[in-house]
Order: C-alpha cells, then sequence, then structure tokens
C-alpha cells in the first residue's frame, strides 16, 4: 500500500481551520439552544470531525491546530509556519583536513602501490582501520562527493566514482605553482580562520581568530581575535570581505616578507568578483557589449543562445577577484588553495594544536572575554617554529605524493560494483567557482 506523504499546512491554512472550527462550534451551540423538539443534531456534535470533512486535514491536524491556537501568547498572535524557524540539521558528514589527507592517499595506495581500482566496500574498510570509519557505504559516497568526486557511467553502463576532472587540473596548476615559488625562494604565506569555543558562564562561546604563517612561524603582530556573533555557526558567517580587507592593511600585509605569496582557500569573501561576468539572465546587447570590450570576435546576426555560447568558450580567462587584484596590487602575489583540499593548508594542523590547548585549559576557573582572549594568545605562543616547520614539511610530503599521481595512468576512480541505484551525476568540466 503507498503510504501518504504528509501533508504541511502553512500558517494561513492553520488560522483557516482554526475558524472553521469555531464557526462550526458556533453554529452547534445556536443549533442547541434553539432546536425544535425531538430534532436530532447528533450528527452535528463531532466538531473537529466536521472540520476535518470541510477543511480535507485530518482529525488528529485539527486537534494539533487547536492545541497551538490555546498555546498562543494572546488572541491577536498569530500561527507560524511549521518548519520555518527550525535549525538546518547538520550532515553528518564532517570533512576537515585529516578525513580530506587519509582518503585520497587511501585512494592513491590503491592506484601507485597495489595497482589496483578501489571498491567502495575495500575503501570503507581501509578508512574504517585508518579513520575508524564505521559509516555505510552511502555516507562515504556522500564523502567522496563532498571531496570532489562524482558518477560517471562506463561504456559497458557500470557506474563509478571518478574524481572531477576540473577539480585535478586545478590541483595540478596549485601543485606546479607552490613548487615553482619555492624554487624560487619566495615565502609561502599560508592564512585562514577558524573558530575556538570557550565555555562562559556554562554556555559555549565562539571566538573567531585570524592569522597567517610561514616555514618559520606565525607572522608577527598578524593575529585577529575577536567574538563572534553567534555561538554556533560557520565561522565564516561572521567575516566580510571588508572585514578581511581591514585585517590585510592593519595586520598582515604591513608585516610580510619581500616577494610573499599569500595561499587563499575558497571562503566566499574571498571569492568577491572583480568583474561581474554574463549569465544566461544577462541581456542580448549587454552580451554583445563584453564581448566587444573583450575582443572577442562574433556576428551581430547571432541570436542569443548563440552569443552565450562563445562566451562560455572564453568566460573563465576573464574570472578575477577583487581580494587577488588588491593584494597584488600591494607587490605580493596569491596562491588560491585547490577547493576540496583543506589538508594542504598548515592551518589545519595549527588549529588543532590551538584547539586543544585552549581545551585542556579552559574550564579551569571563571574567564570572561579578556581572559580567553589572553588564554588563545597564550596557545598561539605555544605553537613553536618547531611545530610549523614540521607541518609544512609535512605539506611538501604530502603535494610530491599528489604529483606522483598524475604520473600513472589512472584518473581516481571508485568501483561501485552492482550498487545500480546510485544517484548519476553528470560531469562539469567548468572551471570551480564558488562564488
Amino acid at each position: 500500500m503507498e503510504s501518504k506523504r504528509r501533508r504541511v499546512v502553512r500558517s494561513e491554512g492553520r488560522q483557516m481551520i482554526a475558524s472553521v472550527y469555531h464557526f462550526l462550534k458556533t453554529e452547534y451551540e445556536f443549533t442547541v439552544n434553539f432546536k425544535e423538539p425531538n430534532c436530532d443534531i447528533s450528527h452535528l456534535r463531532n466538531i473537529a470531525k466536521r472540520t476535518a470533512e470541510a477543511t480535507g486535514v485530518s482529525e488528529r491536524t485539527v486537534q494539533r491546530i487547536l492545541k497551538e491556537e490555546r498555546d498562543l501568547p494572546s488572541t491577536s498572535s498569530r500561527f507560524l509556519s511549521p518548519m520555518r524557524n527550525r535549525r538546518k540539521r547538520e550532515s553528518k558528514v564532517h570533512i576537515d583536513g585529516l578525513t580530506a589527507d587519509v582518503v585520497r592517499s587511501t585512494i592513491q595506495e590503491f592506484y601507485i602501490v597495489l595497482k589496483k581500482i578501489p571498491t567502495l566496500a575495500k575503501l570503507r574498510s581501509d578508512l574504517n582501520e585508518k579513520l575508524g570509519f564505521n559509516g555505510c557505504l552511502t555516507t562515504l559516497r556522500t564523502l567522496l562527493r563532498k571531496l570532489g568526486f562524482m558518477w560517471r557511467k562506463t561504456d559497458n553502463n557500470r557506474k563509478v566514482l571518478v574524481e572531477r576532472h576540473d577539480i585535478q587540473i586545478l590541483r595540478l596548476q596549485y601543485l606546479k605553482k607552490i613548487t615553482e615559488y619555492r624554487s624560487q625562494g619566495r615565502p609561502i604565506v599560508y592564512t585562514d580562520e577558524s573558530y575556538v569555543l570557550a565555555t562562559q558562564d556554562r554556555k559555549n562561546i565562539r571566538f573567531i581568530v585570524v592569522h597567517a604563517g610561514t616555514y618559520s612561524g606565525f607572522i608577527d603582530n598578524a593575529c585577529l581575535i575577536y567574538k563572534a556573533n553567534l555561538a554556533t555557526g560557520d565561522n565564516n558567517s561572521n567575516m566580510s570581505f571588508e572585514n578581511y580587507v581591514n585585517w590585510l592593511n592593519n595586520k598582515l600585509l604591513p608585516n610580510l616578507p619581500d616577494r610573499s605569496v599569500i595561499v587563499l582557500d575558497t571562503a566566499s569573501y574571498h571569492n568577491a568578483r572583480a568583474e561581474k561576468l554574463p549569465t544566461t539572465a544577462s541581456k542580448k546587447s549587454e552580451m554583445q557589449q563584453w564581448l566587444t570590450a573583450k575582443g572577442i570576435q562574433f556576428d551581430s546576426n547571432m541570436r542569443k543562445v548563440e552569443i552565450y555560447d562563445i562566451i562560455k568558450k572564453h568566460k573563465s580567462n576573464f574570472i578575477a577577484y577583487k581580494i587577488d587584484n588588491y593584494i597584488k596590487s600591494k607587490g605580493f602575489e596569491v596562491l588560491r588553495l585547490p577547493p576540496y583540499h583543506p589538508e594542504l593548508n598548515a592551518f589545519e594542523n595549527i588549529w588543532g594544536v590551538l584547539k586543544n590547548f585552549v581545551a585542556l585549559r579552559d574550564g579551569e576557573q571563571n574567564m570572561n572575554d579578556s581572559d580567553t582572549e589572553k588564554l588563545i594568545h597564550e596557545g598561539i605562543d605555544k605553537i613553536t617554529s618547531e611545530i610549523w616547520h614540521n607541518t609544512c614539511n609535512s605539506i611538501i610530503k604530502k603535494e610530491a605524493e599528489y604529483m606522483k599521481y598524475f604520473d600513472t595512468e589512472f584518473e581516481f576512480i571508485t568501483n561501485l560494483q552492482d550498487d545500480s541505484n546510485d544517484e548519476t551525476d553528470t560531469e562539469d568540466d567548468s572551471n570551480y567557482d564558488s562564488s
């Protein structure tokens, strides 16, 4: 028997159902008082049932709405639509630098060492040993997709999971660039923003920490610590393009070594476009003006869809970001981490050291905001240049391992075996753009 999907009754509908109930109740009470002798009105007695029949919902829904009405603060209060204020359920799949690193290195081992294509079952078994991963195959598929893998059908109509081509290209470009910069002796400056949870009055308070560091250690005077607006949520929601530029101006850029290369991740405030590019929603005249300004040839008699097809072929060459342009105007270079590769940012390990230090000391005494900031600064001071050396050396080793992959004849493929009910994605060869 096919199950019925629960119907969501929004605020206006809930108000209407309550009004119908009260109308029928008033009608019944009036009839009771003025009915003729021997007149049977028993069929009018079940007001909730009549309301349900009149409005097309269940009696249980009617009773629930009436209870909600009784709980309203006042008679003038309005019903709220269900689920409107419900917090979005957090994903069960959390990807940090360690997880991403272990997953990719495990897949690499299958190709480079074992010369085999891994199955989901074998991959899950290995990840269970290395990470304690105890998720099901569906959870593992979700994890792989969040790391930039996608479904693709083979010639024999089997489904395999492959790493997106654009992710591979961006990783290769990044590895070549950072190797080139290191060979030139240019300082590689990692930057990142994270949060530290502190306990105050039995509540978790979130403090945002912004910093930068190199192989030698933290950049002097570049640390920024401030209390977040919310106790929970993504730390990126507390940072904006303007705030980030202020940090660059006042904290980072004045203290950087000459010829530094600043490594940025794909946070949204890093991706503010320097120029708005045409989209399918743009007017035909706007598309023509853009092509003319860029010196790209087109036929004025072309239709809009044909003009946009030309734009798509050249669009990626003109993607530029405000942050990149600003940093370059100050005499420094920008290198963007490939998406889904947090393990290539030194701060993945550095933040872990800091958070562990704060967690061990937090709660020892009643702390206010000033005490918490002092504790965070103390934790930063405990992260020595030796820790930075080891962290950066580990990343350089990881970069070399990733380069080995490009010397093989394989691409990252995970065999789904006979799992024919998997969700299928279409391959997207367009450049990654999170803005």
